[in-house]
C-alpha cells in the first residue's frame, strides 16, 4: 500500500494536511474524522501496513445492526494523518473542516492479517474507541468497481440504536483507568423541605437495598451493605450481562414491591430468601463504564451515559429524574406513599461519602394534593395560575386545549425563561385558537397585571411605548393566558436595547424541499465554522432552520446584519440553484431564501422552546449539528414530545448563554474570503462589494475598539 495518489491530489504549499512520510511499522490504530466537506461524511481510517486505509461514511455509523451504511474506499493517507485536524482550504482536495471525532485501537478478527482481509474484501474489525466499541463489519460490494463498500453493527453487547455509545455526553472530564474495584458510595445529606431549581434535578427516594453493581467482562455483582447480592439475584444479574458495556460500575436501589404495588422491605427480604424473581435493579447513576472513570462528570453527563448503557429490560430500570421541578414531584411523591425525594445538582461529580450536592428531603410533613384532571394531551396538568377558558380548543385537529397549552409553558417555563429573561416581547395572540384571529401586540395590553415588568423601547426624546419582560414563571404563564401561544423576545436586553446579543440567519423554505433547507444550514455552519465561529441550530416550530450565534457585547444591529448578510451572499453566490437573498417569493424559484433582516432593533425571532401557532402544535427545538444527518422532521418536535426529548438531551443552547462570541477574528477571516473571491465581474458588483467590505471594516474596526476598552 502506498501514498501516491494522496500526494498527487494535493499541494502541500496550500494545504494545512500532512505531507507524504515514511510508513509506520505495524499497528492497530483507528480514527475516524468529521468532515465538513461539499457534504458532511465521516471518514474512518484503519492503520494497515504502514499507512492510513480509508473510507467515506457519507451517513455516518449506527449502532443497530440493520442499518448497511454506504462506505467509498478512497486513496490511502500517511499515517500521520491520524492526528490532522483542521480547515483544508477551498480550491483544495477535499475541502472543509477535518475534526477527530473518535479514535483508539482496533483488533481484526478472522483473517490472519490486515493485508489478507483487504485483498479479500471483507473486515471485522473490533473497535476500542470513545464513541465506537464492538465488531463493526465492512464488506465489498461490486459496485463502483469494487470501491463501494457496507459498513455494518455486528450482533454483539453493543449493538442498540444511535450513533455515539455514551449517548453524545461529553466525556473530557472522564479518566483513562483500571476497572474500579471498591469505591464508597456518594449520601445525600439531610435537607429541609422541597424546593425548585434549574440547576437540580429530582428523583423519589426509593425504598429498597442500595447496591454498587459491577460487571467486569462476565462477572457480575451487586455489592451491598450485607456483601454481594447477585447469588440472590440471578434475573437482575443476567440483565446486568447485557449491558452495552463490558466493564461498568452503576449505583442503583433493588426494589420489590408488596401486594399493593409499593415498595417494601419485608417484599424484598422474602424475595431474597426465595428466587428474587420479583425484583427490580432502579439504577441512577454511572461511575465507570469500558475504559473511563466518569466520576469527574457532571451528573447531567452520567445519565446520559447511564441512559444510553441499558438495555431493553423489565427488570433493569433507568430512575426518574426531573429537572427543576422539585416542589412538584415532592407532592406527586407524597401523593404515592414516598418517604422522601432525593436532589441532586446537575453539576455536581461523584464524591464519595455525604455531599450538600444531594438532599434527601423527607415528605412526612407534605399533605398531598387533590388530584386534578387529566389533559387532553394524556398528561397531568398542573399550573400555577387559574386559567381562563381552559376547556377551549386551541388545535381542533390534534384536540389539545388552552390549558394543556399553559401546563406546557408551565413544565418548560425554566427552559424557555433563560431566552426571554430582560428582553421586550412582542405577543402573538389567538385567542380563539389556531384557525380563529389572530394579532400582534407589541405595547402591553390594557387590563394586564400591574404587577407585569415592562421597558420602555422609545427612543430619546420619543413618546414613552412600554413592553412586557418576562423574567419569572407567573409573567410567561399570565402572557399565555391572554391567548398568547408563541412569544417573540427582541434579539437585545433593557438596558442596551441598541446593541444585539444574538445575530440570526434565518432559512425559510417556502417552496423550497426542506432537504434543501438542511443543506443550506450545513454549508453556513461549515462557513461560520470556518472563520472560528461556534453556530447554534434549531428548527424554526414552522417550516425552516434558524442558526443562531450569541454575541459578545458591543456590537451594533448594523454590524451584525452586515455579518449575516456577507455569510449569505457568500453561500448564494457559490450555491445560486439552492440558495436566495431575495425576499419576493415570486423571484426564489423554489430556493431557499436566508434571511438576514431580521438583524435590526425591533425585529424579533421566537426562541427555543416557544409553542407556534401550526396544525402540529410544534415547539421552536434546539437541534446537535449531527442530526441533519438524519430523518429530520420539524413536526417531531411538539408539545407532547419536547419535554421527554429536552430531558433526555438537556439545552443544547444553554452553552451559548455562557459562551457569547466576538466576532473580531471571525470578521477578519470573512473580510479575507471575500477578498480572496471572484464574486462578480461587472462594476456594480464590485462597487457593492468594496461597501459591504468597508461595512465589515467598520464593524472590525469597531470590535477591535470595544475588545480594547473591555481589557
Amino acid at each position: 500500500m502506498a501514498t501516491e495518489e494522496y500526494r498527487r491530489k494535493r499541494d502541500f504549499t496550500r494545504t494545512p494536511e500532512p505531507g507524504p512520510a515514511r510508513h509506520a511499522g505495524k499497528g492497530s490504530i483507528f480514527v475516524v474524522h468529521r468532515h465538513e466537506a461539499r457534504n458532511l461524511h465521516y471518514d474512518l481510517r484503519i492503520q494497515a501496513d504502514g499507512v492510513l486505509a480509508c473510507w467515506a461514511v457519507p451517513k455516518g455509523f449506527s449502532y443497530f445492526p440493520g442499518d448497511k451504511r454506504l462506505a467509498v474506499r478512497t486513496e490511502d493517507h500517511p499515517f500521520d494523518y491520524k492526528d490532522f485536524e483542521g480547515a483544508i482550504p477551498k480550491g483544495q482536495y477535499g475541502a472543509g473542516t477535518m475534526k477527530i471525532w473518535d479514535t483508539g485501537e482496533y483488533v481484526l478478527r478472522k483473517s490472519p492479517d490486515i493485508s489478507h482481509a483487504l485483498a479479500k474484501g471483507e473486515l471485522k474489525l473490533e473497535l476500542m474507541g470513545r464513541r465506537l466499541r464492538g465488531e463493526w463489519h465492512l464488506v465489498r460490494t461490486k459496485a463502483a468497481e469494487g470501491r463501494n463498500w457496507l459498513l455494518f453493527k455486528a450482533r454483539d453487547r453493543y449493538a442498540g440504536s444511535g450513533s455515539d455509545l455514551f449517548g453524545g455526553a461529553d466525556m473530557s472530564r472522564a479518566q483513562v483507568k483500571p476497572m474500579i474495584r471498591r469505591v464508597s458510595r456518594m449520601e445525600p445529606a439531610d435537607g429541609l423541605k422541597p424546593f425548585s431549581d434549574p440547576d437540580w434535578l429530582f428523583e423519589p427516594a426509593l425504598v429498597g437495598k442500595r447496591v454498587l453493581a459491577s460487571i467486569d467482562d462476565s462477572r457480575v455483582c451487586l455489592r451491598a451493605k450485607s456483601g454481594d447480592l447477585a447469588p440472590r439475584l440471578p434475573l437482575i444479574a443476567s440483565h446486568m450481562g447485557r449491558l452495552r458495556a463490558q466493564r461498568a460500575l452503576l449505583d442503583g436501589v433493588v426494589v420489590a414491591l408488596d401486594r399493593n404495588g409499593a415498595p417494601s422491605d419485608a417484599a424484598l427480604d422474602q424475595q431474597l430468601l426465595d428466587d428474587g424473581k420479583g425484583c427490580v435493579l432502579y439504577v441512577f447513576d454511572a461511575l465507570y463504564a469500558e475504559d473511563w472513570d466518569l466520576r469527574r462528570l457532571p451528573l447531567a453527563e452520567r445519565r446520559s451515559v447511564l441512559r444510553a448503557l441499558l438495555p431493553e429490560s423489565d427488570t433493569l430500570l433507568l430512575v426518574d429524574a426531573t429537572v427543576e421541578r422539585g416542589e412538584m414531584l415532592a407532592h406527586a411523591a407524597a401523593e404515592s406513599g414516598f418517604p422522601a425525594v432525593i436532589a441532586k445538582r446537575c453539576s455536581s461529580p461523584y464524591r464519595s461519602g455525604s455531599s450538600d450536592d444531594w438532599r434527601r428531603i423527607p415528605l412526612r410533613r407534605i399533605t398531598p394534593r387533590k388530584k386534578t384532571a387529566q389533559s387532553a394531551a394524556g398528561h397531568r396538568a398542573r399550573v400555577s395560575i387559574p386559567v381562563t377558558h381552559p376547556k377551549k380548543v386551541y388545535w381542533p385537529e390534534q384536540g389539545f386545549t388552552k390549558q394543556d397549552l399553559v401546563a406546557y409553558y408551565d413544565r418548560a417555563a425554566n427552559w424557555i425563561l433563560p431566552y426571554l429573561a430582560e428582553r421586550p416581547l412582542h405577543l402573538y395572540r389567538w385567542p380563539d385558537g389556531i384557525r380563529g384571529k389572530s394579532f400582534y401586540q407589541k405595547k402591553l395590553p390594557e387590563g394586564a397585571p400591574d404587577w407585569i415588568e415592562t421597558t420602555n423601547v422609545a427612543r430619546e426624546g420619543a413618546e414613552p411605548s412600554f413592553y412586557a419582560v418576562c423574567n419569572d414563571r407567573r409573567t410567561l404563564l399570565t402572557l399565555v393566558n391572554l391567548g398568547t401561544i408563541d412569544l417573540h423576545p427582541w434579539l437585545s436586553r433593557r438596558g442596551s436595547l441598541d446593541s444585539p446579543d444574538w445575530a440570526i440567519l434565518d432559512l425559510d423554505p417556502k417552496e423550497a424541499p426542506f432537504a434543501d433547507v438542511v443543506k443550506v444550514a450545513r454549508i453556513l455552519g461549515k462557513l461560520l465554522r470556518g472563520i472560528g465561529v461556534e453556530p447554534y441550530l434549531k428548527t424554526s416550530g414552522s417550516t425552516g432552520l434558524h442558526i443562531c450565534i450569541p454575541l459578545k457585547p458591543g456590537f451594533t444591529f448594523d454590524q451584525s446584519r452586515m455579518f449575516c448578510e456577507a455569510l449569505a451572499r457568500v453561500v448564494v453566490r457559490e450555491h445560486p440553484d439552492l440558495a436566495t437573498v431575495d425576499r419576493a417569493v415570486s423571484r426564489r424559484a423554489g430556493r431557499v431564501y436566508i434571511d438576514f433582516l431580521q438583524n435590526r432593533r425591533e425585529q424579533t425571532v421566537v426562541p427555543p422552546y416557544v409553542v407556534r401557532p401550526v396544525e402540529a402544535a410544534s415547539v421552536s427545538m434546539p437541534l446537535s449539528w449531527d442530526e441533519l444527518e438524519g430523518d429530520l422532521r420539524i413536526n417531531d418536535f411538539t408539545i407532547l414530545t419536547a419535554p421527554a426529548r429536552i430531558e433526555r438531551t438537556g439545552d443544547l443552547f444553554r452553552t451559548a448563554l455562557r459562551q457569547p462570541q466576538d466576532l473580531t477574528k471571525a470578521i477578519r477571516a470573512l473580510s479575507r474570503q471575500l477578498s480572496s473571491r471572484q464574486l462578480s465581474t461587472s462594476s456594480a458588483a464590485g462597487a457593492r462589494r468594496r461597501r459591504r467590505r468597508a461595512s465589515l471594516g467598520n464593524a472590525r474596526t469597531h470590535s477591535v475598539r470595544w475588545t480594547a476598552a473591555s481589557s
